[in-house]
């Protein structure tokens, strides 16, 4: 990936920062599975220069590829890597920062950029662990454990009487115990019912792109836009929690 550009710091770079760097395990696992395909890593030489070394192998702690720009050899710890990509299908996997400029052009100029580069760059698919380490992994981890129908996995995902707490809030309702644990057992009960009527939900090849939409104290309002193969769009809106030592909660949907 031989091309520089200036890239503006905010917020939505910020994030994507986040999500190469909660991603990037992907990465590795492909790259040590002996992926052939294009790989890249970016990190910030010696120079204070971002860069991006290629063709990448993992030995030992280290990446291991050429430089873009000229073609020489190095190696840089796995912890410097700031962003990641791959080519897969002429189609870029990773490259956030890459991705961040490209959501600043207009569609004329992101289509030049594209034939520029030569593979196409679309929303992308992040690939956060299925695990409750991060919010957006909590979501994918009760996704799976609805495919799985792993009644016991799903139900370590969520939080009803967090839930209900929300609930409350947003509907201005006073609280006390005697209201929250009423809501609480509603919500389990609407649970179990949904499952009984409609069965448990398939999450199986689909694409994931994920934004944080509001923060308020330990809790995120995160949006997930699942794409289908087929090209159809739907998007979940979620309050996930963060409940300390047993990590992130998966909470209510906001319509």
């Amino acid at each position: 990936m031989n091309k520089s550009f200036q890239l503006e710091v905010n917020q939505e770079y910020l994030y994507l920062l986040y999500k190469a760097k909660n991603t990037i395990w992907y990465f590795n696992e492909l790259v040590k599975s002996g992926y052939s395909g294009y790989s890249a890593i970016k990190f910030q030489n010696e120079n204070g220069i971002f860069v991006w070394l290629e063709n990448i192998r993992i030995e030992d702690s280290y990446y291991c590829g050429v430089l873009s720009e000229n073609n020489e050899p190095k190696k840089v710890p796995l912890n410097t890597a700031i962003d990641w990509m791959i080519i897969e299908g002429q189609r870029m996997l990773g490259g956030y920062s890459i991705r961040h400029y490209w959501n600043s052009l207009g569609e004329e100029e992101k289509l030049n950029f594209e034939i520029e580069c030569g593979f196409r760059i679309d929303e992308g698919n992040d690939f956060f662990r299925p695990d409750r380490s991060t919010p957006e992994g909590a979501i994918l981890s009760i996704e799976e454990f609805y495919s799985l129908k792993d009644l016991d996995g799903i139900i370590s995902c969520k939080d009803f009487r967090k839930e209900a707490e929300n609930i409350m809030i947003e509907h201005s309702v006073e609280i006390n115990e005697k209201t929250h644990e009423m809501i609480t057992s509603a919500l389990k009960v609407s649970f179990f019912e949904e499952l009984e009527l409609n069965g448990f939900p398939k999450f199986e090849g689909l694409d994931r792109v994920f934004t944080i939409e509001y923060q308020r104290e330990d809790q995120q309002l995160i949006e997930e836009k699942v794409i289908y193969s087929d090209g159809t769009v739907t998007i979940n809106r979620l309050w996930v929690w963060y409940s300390g030592k047993d990590g992130w909660k998966v909470l209510n949907l906001v319509e």
